[in-house]
């Protein structure tokens, strides 16, 4: 998966803009409804969680998307933690 990729790319700069723009397309594509569905259900799905888990490694490398992705998995309290830090 590409995320896999992007989380042991060595230049940061290049990663951070890379999530940047995965990120946009995951939030507004409509080819990609049933992933953002997926990631809502990380509660009682366990793939999802794994999905998630995936995508947040490597989301990381841009701060604003790991955050976006919180709020579209609805992980609430982290994206709290995540402002607050």
């Amino acid at each position: 998966m590409l995320a896999e990729v992007l989380e042991k790319e060595e230049d940061h700069e290049f990663a951070s803009l890379m999530v940047y723009n995965l990120n946009l397309i995951l939030l507004t594509a409509t080819e990609l409804s049933d992933m953002r569905k997926s990631l809502k259900g990380i509660r009682t799905n366990e793939a999802a969680q794994k999905f998630f888990v995936s995508l947040y490694r490597s989301w990381s490398h841009n701060a604003v998307s790991t955050f976006a992705l919180c709020l579209l998995a609805q992980v609430y309290d982290h994206a709290s933690d995540l402002v607050n830090v």
